[in-house]
C-alpha cells in the first residue's frame, strides 16, 4: 500500500488496490482543509457493516455507492457523492482504476437526489434574539456572516493576511479557500470594521500576526467548528429551522433589497453565474408595495407626491367629484 510504504498517496498504482480513504487522500493532494474534513466524514460513514473509507476500490460497486447514499442526509449525500464521483474520475485518468461505480459503460447509474430550494431568511426580531443568545465570539462571527456573505469555512479559515484596511477596506479570499476555486474580494462594512479592529489586538495589547486566525481564540489559534455553539444558540433564541448558511443568503438578500446590482452581489458571494445568484436570494416581501409604486411612477401612472405618500395618496375620485360639483354651480350662476 502506498501510504503504508511511506509513498505519496498521489503515486497510487493500480496494483495497490487502495481504499476509499486513500483514494480521497490522493485526490485531494494539496487541496483545502474543508475538503479534507468532508473526506473524513465520508470515510467514517458505515456501509455494509464497516466504514466506507476501509472499502477497497476493487470491491466498491454501484450498490455500495447507493447504500452510502441512503444512509446520508439528502443534501450532504449530494455533496459527498459529487466528491466521490470526481475522485473516481481522477483515479480513472490516473490509471488507478479502470471503471467508476457511478457509470455502467457510458450510462450514469447513480443520480443525485433532488434538493428543494431553500429560501429561509431572518424574520423580524430573530436577528436581535440570535445575537442576545450568542456569546461574544459567536456574535462576532454572526456579524461577519451577515455583513460579508461568507461561508462558515471561509470565516473560520480567515487569516489576518487576508484582511486589508488600505488602500481600501476589504477581505481577500484566495481561490484555495473558496468553494468556486476563484479569488474573491468582499468589502468591509462600517459594522464589521470595528469588530475586526477589536479582534486584531491580543490580550497583551500586541497586533496579531498575518498567520493568526481572525475569528480564532484570543491569540489567533484557529477555531475548528462552531456547529455545537450555533445549535445551542438557536435553541436558546427559540428560533426554528435556521441554518448558519442562511446568514449568507440573508446578506445577499439585504444587499438586493438595498438596490445593489445583481452582478455585484454575484461577485461578492462568489457565485459562478448570475442565475445562481438570482435564484439563491429572497427579496423582502415588505418592499413589494414600494417597488410597485416606484415602477408606476417611472411609467407615469403616479405623481411624485403619490409615491412619497404611499397608500395615503390623495383620493382622485373625491377630487374629481368636488370639481364636478363646482362646475355645476358655476353653470347655474352664469
Amino acid at each position: 500500500m502506498a501510504l503504508l510504504d511511506g509513498r505519496d498517496p498521489k503515486d497510487l498504482q493500480p496494483a495497490d488496490d487502495p481504499t476509499i480513504a486513500q483514494l480521497l487522500d490522493g485526490y485531494w493532494g494539496d487541496r483545502s482543509a474543508p475538503g479534507r474534513a468532508q473526506a473524513r466524514v465520508i470515510g467514517r460513514t458505515v456501509v455494509g457493516g464497516r466504514p466506507l473509507g476501509e472499502h477497497r476500490l476493487s470491491t466498491v460497486t454501484t450498490d455500495t455507492i447507493k447504500a452510502f447514499q441512503r444512509v446520508r442526509p439528502r443534501v450532504a449525500a449530494n455533496r459527498d457523492l459529487a466528491l466521490l464521483r470526481a475522485a473516481f474520475n481522477w483515479a480513472i485518468a490516473s490509471g488507478i482504476v479502470k471503471a467508476s461505480p457511478f457509470r455502467v459503460e457510458n450510462v450514469p447509474v447513480v443520480r443525485l437526489a433532488r434538493e428543494d430550494a431553500r429560501s429561509r431568511r431572518l424574520q423580524p426580531g430573530e436577528d436581535e434574539r440570535l445575537r442576545m443568545a450568542a456569546g461574544a465570539r459567536l456574535c462576532e462571527i454572526i456579524t461577519a456572516a451577515v455583513e460579508t456573505g461568507m461561508r462558515m469555512g471561509e470565516i473560520l479559515s480567515l487569516q489576518w493576511s487576508q484582511v486589508r484596511f488600505a488602500p481600501r477596506a476589504e477581505i481577500f479570499l484566495p481561490a484555495t479557500k473558496t468553494k468556486a476555486r476563484r479569488d474573491r474580494r468582499v468589502p468591509i462594512s462600517s459594522v464589521l470594521l470595528p469588530v475586526l479592529e477589536r479582534r486584531r489586538i491580543d490580550p497583551a495589547g500586541q497586533v496579531l500576526g498575518p498567520d493568526a486566525y481572525v475569528f480564532g481564540d484570543d491569540i489567533g489559534r484557529r477555531r475548528l467548528s462552531i456547529k455545537t455553539a450555533w445549535r445551542l444558540t438557536v435553541r436558546r433564541a427559540k428560533i426554528e429551522d435556521l441554518h448558519f448558511h442562511d446568514l449568507r443568503r440573508e446578506a445577499g438578500s439585504r444587499w438586493m433589497d438595498a438596490g445593489i446590482p445583481l452582478a455585484t452581489i454575484q461577485r461578492w458571494l462568489g457565485h459562478a453565474n448570475i442565475s445562481q445568484t438570482s435564484t439563491y436570494l429572497g427579496a423582502s416581501i415588505g418592499a413589494d408595495e414600494l417597488d410597485m409604486h416606484t415602477y408606476e411612477a417611472r411609467i407615469g401612472r403616479l405623481t411624485q407626491i403619490d409615491v412619497s405618500r404611499g397608500s395615503e395618496a390623495p383620493d382622485q375620485t373625491a377630487s374629481n367629484s368636488e370639481g364636478d360639483e363646482k362646475a355645476k354651480q358655476n353653470a347655474v350662476v352664469h
